[in-house]
């Protein structure tokens, strides 16, 4: 009897011990993170719902008029892109759940990219645009990466990133995402396709 309660005692603290490391590996290693987010990614967590967005109190009539300029210097303003459902992404290179979901993002830009009635913006909220695209090369992601010269309204962006915008050939907000997503979900496609339409 005593010798069963020590082997159950055994595998029950192994187990702790291999729970506690992975803990403190998950916890001190950017790289784990990374791979639990997009593990988890995988399973089916982190899927965002377009129809379970409740539209943001702040109501938009047209796009705001809000620019980015792209690596080559180029301006993009907002105002301009009537007609088009744009996709807007807040991340940077230090922010683990953005780095998480790039995948998602840029495999759901590359479904999109010669949709004209589709306009990515990938912001790099640290406007340091020779780091972020030295990341986005090194991961061979193909994704159009800006820097912002406006400041969006603290009700749409509040310092939190990730964060997606996502506004309507209408000029309304579509959806609001802040945290980690899978963008790559078939349902993401679908509503993009949709709001296309």
């Amino acid at each position: 009897m005593n010798m069963i309660q020590r082997k159950h005692i055994s595998k029950s603290n192994i187990i702790f011990i291999l729970l506690i490391t992975l803990a403190v590996v998950t916890w001190i290693s950017p790289a784990v993170k990374i791979t639990l987010i997009r593990s988890l990614m995988a399973v089916g967590a982190f899927k965002p719902d377009p129809e379970a967005y409740t539209r943001h109190p702040e109501v938009f009539t047209r796009l705001p008029d809000y620019s980015y300029r792209d690596t080559s210097g180029n301006i993009i303003s907002l105002s301009r892109l009537k007609n088009k459902v744009v996709f807007i992404n807040y991340w940077a290179t230090w922010c683990i759940p953005c780095l998480a979901e790039m995948p998602s993002v840029n495999k759901l830009f590359t479904r999109f990219k010669n949709n004209p009635k589709v306009v990515f913006i990938i912001v790099d909220t640290d406007n340091n645009p020779t780091k972020a695209s030295a990341y986005l090369q090194k991961n061979h992601f193909s994704l159009p990466l800006y820097t912002s010269l406006s400041k969006f309204p603290d009700t749409l962006l509040n310092g939190a990133i990730p964060t997606t915008l996502i506004f309507g050939k209408d000029g309304k907000l579509k959806y609001k995402h802040t945290g980690a997503a899978d963008y790559n979900s078939d349902k993401f496609k679908e509503f993009l396709e949709r709001e296309t339409n």
